[in-house]
């Protein structure tokens, strides 16, 4: 390879000279102030300067202002003998007023007793080379801007329990609270140990499912942040495989749908209960009576469903805003929870009527004794609006006995059942018997 230093040495008188004249890189030698003291030819050829032009001048004036600095520096560690070569890039003006990227190969010169006089070197235009690397670098630069404003973290990381991250985006941050520092290669804590410990399993064994049918997968679960919230989060991924199908890792996506999840939880929690009593709507209510239908068939259990009704008390709602009501219907609700056991539920059916499932109801809770405990529960007055009203409750009841029989046979037996028990004079139970009740029975 052909050495800078030695292309100037003293040498019988042109005897390189051609050579270097139709090297196709330019060739240089400076002074020991770094002024230009030769160029060959390829020096015009590459700039459009004249050498003539150029010779005397400091090669500081054609480097561009941002690497001047560094080319000084450069050219600083050699004239002080730090460094025996260099190999840089810089940008160097051109007559048209542009600049090109071209490498540098430039070693100082020394004479035995003047020491330092200068350096010699030769120039590359490396312009093309130099704009694919900086594209490619820029298209680098705008994919990671990209993954980083991403609602979401973008993660590559191991088939292991703590799913050790070998590359998270910028975002992980904004989503766990944690810098992705922290958490590639289980740094300060793995991505693991940020999974609720009730999701692990669930996510563990769909993400193996995933992996073993080659499949993406979709998880939902819980994480727990940097300051100990409680987020939701969506998570897509796959499994990499390798040529020879060897499993390399997963590459997915993970965002938080907190926010989404609490508003569905919200709508599913006015779908399925009551605003002004928070007891179960109708619409959850049959689903359990239709569950307490097929269990009560299949087992010893019976269930039952009583239909209550509060007698003389519509004249007093009448006069009523909601809001006095639904605080009416609470206090109603609330002995009605009292009298059955925790796994019964309670609905309120209108502002008069309510439904009880009892689940054992020929068991410890017979329909007599519920009875009984439902018109005690309202020896006391109820507060309706301002005022104290007495009532007494007409109570009709179903069995759950026949598997053929739907929520709404239910239903419409114990109304029948509680309008005969109202029809009576109120302040007591029937029980449906369709021996007695032939007439056409009146739905809710």
């Amino acid at each position: 390879m052909l050495n800078p230093a030695n292309l100037l040495q003293p040498n019988p008188e042109g005897r390189y000279r051609n050579l270097i004249e139709n090297l196709p890189q330019a060739v240089f030698e400076t002074d020991r102030g770094g002024r230009w003291s030769f160029l060959n030819e390829s020096w015009q050829q590459l700039s459009g300067f004249g050498v003539g032009e150029c010779t005397g001048t400091s090669y500081l004036d054609y480097v561009h202002p941002q690497d001047r600095t560094r080319c000084q520096a450069t050219f600083a560690k050699m004239q002080r003998g730090d460094v025996d070569h260099c190999t840089e890039a810089f940008r160097f003006l051109i007559k048209n007023g542009s600049y090109l990227w071209m490498e540098v190969h430039a070693a100082p010169v020394r004479f035995p007793g003047r020491g330092f006089v200068g350096i010699v070197g030769t120039l590359i235009n490396i312009s093309d080379r130099v704009g694919e690397e900086e594209l490619l670098l820029a298209n680098q630069r705008t994919l990671t801007a990209m993954l980083n404003d991403l609602p979401g973290m973008v993660y590559r990381c191991r088939n292991n329990p703590d799913w050790t991250m070998e590359y998270v985006s910028g975002s992980s941050y904004e989503l766990t609270g944690y810098n992705p520092q922290d958490i590639v290669n289980n740094k300060k804590l793995s991505y693991g140990s940020m999974i609720h410990p009730d999701d692990k399993q669930a996510v563990w064994n769909e993400v193996q499912n995933g992996v073993r049918e080659d499949r993406r997968f979709e998880l939902v679960y819980r994480i727990i942040t940097a300051v100990g919230d409680e987020k939701w989060v969506w998570e897509r991924g796959k499994g990499i495989f390798s040529n020879n199908d060897e499993l390399l890792g997963l590459e997915g996506f993970i965002t938080d749908i907190t926010q989404k999840r609490t508003a569905e939880q919200s709508n599913l929690k006015r779908i399925l209960y009551d605003a002004g009593t928070q007891l179960p709507t109708r619409h959850l209510f049959v689903d359990r009576v239709e569950t307490a239908i097929r269990r009560s068939t299949s087992t010893d259990r019976t269930s039952a469903l009583f239909v209550t009704h509060l007698d003389r008390v519509r004249k007093s709602f009448e006069r009523l805003d909601s809001e006095s009501i639904d605080r009416a219907a609470r206090e109603v609700g609330q002995r009605l929870v009292a009298v059955v056991d925790p796994l019964d539920s309670v609905t309120r059916l209108d502002n008069e009527r309510y439904g009880l499932l009892v689940e054992n109801a020929g068991g410890k809770q017979s329909v007599t004794d519920v009875s009984q405990r439902i018109q005690d529960a309202f020896l006391l007055p109820i507060m309706v609006g301002e005022s104290k009203v007495y009532v007494t409750v007409s109570i009709g009841v179903a069995l759950c006995e026949d598997p053929q029989q739907s929520a709404d046979d239910l239903f419409r037996a114990a109304s029948q059942a509680m309008h005969r028990a109202h029809a009576l004079g109120g302040g007591r139970c029937e029980v449906f018997d369709p021996r007695i009740h032939k007439q056409s029975i009146v739905g809710l």
